[in-house]
């Protein structure tokens, strides 16, 4: 009995492992859990749309971000943040939710692929300032599944 409960202990934790090692735990990870309307005036979509006319992923001297390697991939990695940006713009006025939010975000993570670590974790700074600006408090672990593969935060 005591090896049965051992051994399905030790497949759930292999299971979990897999799915955060393969990506597959961000692809399932739910972002209408504890959904709640959010407030969205004119100052939001302005404060919004200042933060999508900015130049991205140059040297930030605050976060010690050297800057993307090179133009191209600063260009790639803006238009996704920007895309985002626009995308919240459009669509929080008609549906005010914090699973709007999270749920243009991960869309935005799943389709933004490089192997840049700093540049990852940058989208993550932007995407964590719309969430600011959006009134929303946390990514629900959605950004440490993405860039981890695991909701490190429940650990900590």
């Amino acid at each position: 009995m005591f090896l049965k409960i051992l051994a399905s202990i030790a497949i759930v934790f292999a299971v979990i492992v897999f799915a955060g090692l393969s990506g597959l735990s961000f692809y399932v990870w739910p972002t209408g859990f504890n959904d709640h309307k959010l407030s969205v005036t004119p100052d939001v979509i302005q404060r919004l749309r200042t933060l999508q006319s900015e130049h991205k992923f140059g040297p930030d001297g605050l976060t010690f971000y050297p800057g993307a390697v090179n133009e191209r991939q600063r260009l790639m990695a803006q238009a996704a943040v920007d895309s985002t940006i626009q995308s919240l713009i459009a669509e929080l006025p008609k549906r005010p939710q914090r699973s709007t939010v999270l749920r243009t975000m991960k869309t935005t993570l799943a389709n933004f692929n490089t192997t840049e670590s700093e540049e990852r974790d940058q989208v993550l700074e932007y995407l964590s300032k719309v969430m600011e600006i959006c009134g929303v408090e946390s990514s629900a672990e959605l950004f440490n599944v993405w860039r981890y593969g695991f909701p490190y935060g429940w650990i900590i």
